[in-house]
């Protein structure tokens, strides 16, 4: 069979697409295969066995199931272009024993320039591996090689938009809780209960250093606190009542600390 492949505009290169004969389906070969390497970015171009499987499509066996099921074996799907092999992805023995999935593999193959120049075309992302397939066959892989450098810098624009919206996305969070810490301690300046969580918080926030073990303590226990050093907390049936006492004089501390901060 003979494909018309486009050059350049007006200009076309008769690619001839062999087929495997009948009488020769069964027949098992080697050959030197394009396929991804384990990190899925490296292209390499080991000898691989293969069996016929359509026109011009082998089987190479990628890995068997571990529990011994047949059904579920992995096998790379090979397509052969004048005489370059690639593998075009793996699959399961179950999956290519569907129903016309020999014929619908067949005309993968049979199609595979001509669809993949149409993706291009459309912006869609070229593989690294149909490249190299295109050098191997002599063709011009230029529509191949400046749609996938186009392709990247839109997923980069695209990731660069992402960051700054999900920087903008912190920003505005982190605004918003600064105004709510600023009202709790309006609140508790005010003589108001907060609770002993962002009473941490503002502290923290101002640079007044509490001690680790009262910091246990108003995690723990204090459920809410003003600024007389009133505590509120459940009472829990059976265990003693929480010492507040470290509670209470980080309270007094902290007012003395921003008293004495706003007068420098």
């Amino acid at each position: 069979m003979n494909i018309r492949y486009p050059i350049y505009e007006g200009v076309y290169r008769i690619l001839t697409m062999k087929y495997a004969t009948t009488d020769k389906l069964n027949d098992s070969m080697k050959a030197k295969v394009f396929k991804y390497r384990s990190d899925g970015n490296t292209v390499v171009a080991p000898y691989m066995e293969l069996e016929p499987y359509a026109e011009n499509v082998y089987l190479s066996l990628s890995r068997k199931n571990e529990y011994g099921n047949e059904d579920d074996d992995c096998f790379h799907v090979v397509c052969r272009i004048e005489n370059v092999y690639f593998s075009s992805g793996q699959y399961s023995r179950r999956f290519l024993n569907g129903e016309n999935r020999r014929d619908e593999t067949a005309a993968y193959c049979r199609n595979w320039i001509a669809d993949t120049l149409q993706g291009a075309e459309r912006g869609a992302f070229v593989r690294l591996i149909s490249i190299r397939v295109f050098e191997a066959l002599g063709l011009d892989t230029t529509p191949l090689v400046q749609a996938r450098e186009a392709y990247k810098r839109r997923q980069e624009q695209k990731r660069r938009e992402q960051e700054e919206k999900e920087a903008e996305e912190r920003r505005a969070r982190e605004e918003q809780h600064q105004r709510l810490l600023d009202e709790q301690k309006q609140k508790f300046l005010d003589g108001e209960r907060i609770t002993g969580g962002m009473f941490l918080e503002i502290t923290g926030r101002d640079g007044f250093d509490i001690h680790i073990r009262t910091k246990g303590t108003f995690n723990r226990h204090v459920r809410g606190i003003d600024r007389n050093g009133t505590v509120s907390y459940r009472k829990i049936k059976g265990l003693r009542t929480p010492d507040f006492t470290g509670c209470h004089k980080a309270v007094g501390d902290y007012l003395a600390f921003i008293t004495t901060r706003k007068g420098k």
